[in-house]
């Protein structure tokens, strides 16, 4: 293959796997139309056994069964099945026969599940998993300083103030 071919088709190739959907596609025509949360979360019965993909940021994950229990903070879903903006209809639980492993899934990270609904656990709507897709982990905000005056007594400022101060270390110097 000639040199000058070889970047661009790389390159191709790289944003044709950048644009892959969250869900596969099989589950995705077998989901059909979508039904909104608030419709799914106020009549479990009336979808029961039906396949639907919901999405959003993960609020705790234990162990369930033979597999885990996942909570999840519900997000809307764009285009390629990804959460997009801020919470919008609540919480669902998602029973999965899959283990999903607590230092993956931490809170505040995001995941698509694909699941069969099966009803309500204490008043949540319940999906049994198909699919859980993890697309990212939680982004958290540094703290940056100067840390507040008010915030520490007079006698610790040499301790709380740049550059000895890193609240992912702990206070004091190093």
């Amino acid at each position: 293959m000639p040199r000058s071919w070889s970047l661009p088709l790389l390159f191709g190739l790289i944003l044709a796997v950048g644009c892959v959907p969250a869900i596969e596609t099989s589950l995705q025509q077998e989901a059909g139309p979508r039904v909104s949360f608030a419709e799914l979360s106020a009549r479990p019965d009336k979808y029961r056994g039906r396949l639907t993909i919901l999405g959003g940021e993960v609020m705790s994950v234990t162990p369930w069964e033979q597999g885990s229990l996942l909570t999840v903070d519900q997000r809307q879903l764009d285009d390629r099945f990804y959460p997009v903006g801020a919470a919008s209809g609540g919480t669902f639980l998602v029973e999965s026969d899959q283990w999903l492993n607590s230092n993956k899934y931490v809170p505040k990270s995001k995941v698509v599940v694909a699941g069969v609904v099966v009803g309500q656990k204490d008043g949540w709507l319940l999906l049994k998993a198909r699919q859980v897709t993890f697309l990212e982990p939680p982004t958290w905000e540094k703290f940056y300083y100067p840390v507040p005056r008010e915030w520490y007594p007079p006698e610790l400022e040499y301790w709380y103030t740049p550059p000895y101060f890193d609240i992912y270390r702990g206070g004091g110097r190093f």
